[in-house]
């Protein structure tokens, strides 16, 4: 048994044990009490029977994904949650979980968007009235990349109740009336060709939903509004969506439990992967505590100097990604390699197989606003965006980026080199936030 299971064993049956222990306890007390404090004791008692109930079940939930991770099966939580993948959603037919949500929404009269409602975006000239003199509303820019979808259909993806403050804070922050429509990433065409590919955010002020009946489309010319190309001069500094996040959003408090319930409301989440996810949260904490790994497990690096492996990875290619072990022989004590960080998230995708989509060489910097050209490009996988469970199931679904090393090219692709380099002086996180 690997040491991270023995760790779920230990901590389930700990909590599987106090529970029992405690029920047994409230049984034998709340028996010869009365009145008040009888009630006291059974309702305190029944808490903890069920928190520990809940743990153990975590346990259970986490012995079972770990299982699938070794044998290299799909995540549990990306599996339970397909129905809301964007190729599902863009096919118009809902499961039933969202046909409930539209008739709770229609018997209490509300008009929030949900997941799978079809959405037209407004003409320019009205999203331009929504707009204050910097070009945003309620501190979110709408950026020259979204005017070529004006005048045109299309489903909503997710719906978008926080943004995390990347290079800030660092801290989840609450965001409103905004939705990611599906497929629609910025390019970056206004932006020095900013290669992030960022999902485009869009205050619902900017749409107006429309009949579902109708397929997704283009109605008539999006209007017309200068674009930028990749071709225009390099500026020092930009301004976009990613950059504006936190003037765009308030603070919340991480005690405020609407951020996991909202998700799930809106269809972001089927509820059976939300129990999942919500069992793992909840276990793993659990498990931290009292010394064990948490779930994922992801044995940390300690080299000091990572390796540069290079396939020359193009879009199309396939590849499958490497395991946990193999990834962590690649990574310093920071868990990077060449200054990029594998996150926890990644590990859903060990084991699996896809197809590249793009190599990044250039992002804009959160923080500044400065063009970052990477010394060691990478690679982002078709399909492969973060999910970010483990982060109050944040909704933004931004790329995960890939060192080939992690990767396995399938037939046909041979080892370009293979050499021992030092990281570079790299500080920003251009992988993902830390967790909160």
């Amino acid at each position: 048994m690997s040491p991270g299971n023995a760790s779920y064993m230990k901590t389930s049956l700990a909590a599987a044990i106090a529970g029992a222990i405690v029920l047994v306890l409230v049984i034998l007390v709340a028996h010869s009490q009365m009145g008040m404090t009888k009630a006291f004791i059974e309702g305190v008692g029944s808490l903890i029977v069920i928190a520990g109930a809940c743990i153990a079940l975590g346990g259970l939930v986490v012995l079972y994904r770990s299982a699938r991770l070794a044998r290299g099966l799909p995540d549990l939580f990306l599996r339970l949650n397909a129905s809301r993948e964007l190729k599902a959603v863009s096919s118009g037919k809902p499961g039933w979980g969202i046909r409930v949500r539209r008739l709770f929404r229609r018997a209490f009269g509300g008009s929030h968007p949900l997941v799978g409602d079809m959405m037209q975006v407004r003409p320019l000239h009205e999203i331009e009235a929504t707009l204050d003199q910097s070009g945003c509303l309620e501190g979110l820019p709408f950026m020259q990349e979204m005017a070529q979808f004006c005048d045109q259909r299309f489903r909503v993806y997710r719906c978008v109740d926080k943004i995390f403050d990347y290079g800030r804070s660092y801290r989840l922050r609450r965001i409103k009336d905004v939705v990611l429509l599906a497929a629609l990433r910025c390019d970056g065409t206004a932006h020095g060709g900013c290669q992030a590919s960022c999902y485009l955010l869009w205050k619902t002020a900017w749409l107006r939903p429309v009949d579902d009946q109708v397929a997704p489309g283009r109605v008539t010319g999006p209007s017309a509004m200068p674009m930028g190309s990749a071709g225009r001069p390099a500026q020092s500094r930009y301004t976009c969506q990613f950059t504006q996040l936190s003037a765009a959003s308030r603070p919340m408090s991480r005690w405020d439990l609407r951020q996991d319930l909202k998700p799930l409301l809106s269809g972001n989440l089927t509820a059976a992967a939300f129990c999942v996810g919500m069992l793992t949260r909840v276990f793993s904490k659990i498990d931290r505590l009292r010394g064990g790994t948490g779930y994922p497990p992801m044995s940390h690096g300690n080299l000091n100097r990572t390796p540069l492996v290079v396939y020359g990875l193009g879009p199309g290619d396939s590849v499958r990604v490497i395991g946990g072990e193999g990834i962590a022989a690649t990574l310093d004590a920071t868990n990077r390699n060449r200054g990029l960080w594998f996150d926890l998230e990644m590990l859903k995708h060990c084991g699996q197989r896809y197809r590249v989509s793009n190599r990044v060489e250039r992002i804009i910097d959160n923080a500044t606003g400065g063009m970052v050209e990477m010394k060691t490009p990478c690679v982002v996988l078709e399909g492969v965006d973060s999910s970010d469970e483990s982060l109050r199931f944040w909704a933004q679904h931004e790329p995960l980026y890939w060192r080939e090393a992690w990767l396995e090219p399938e037939i046909g692709m041979a080892k370009q080199g293979v050499a021992m380099v030092q990281p570079p002086a790299v500080n920003r996180n251009v992988q993902g936030p830390a967790k909160q």
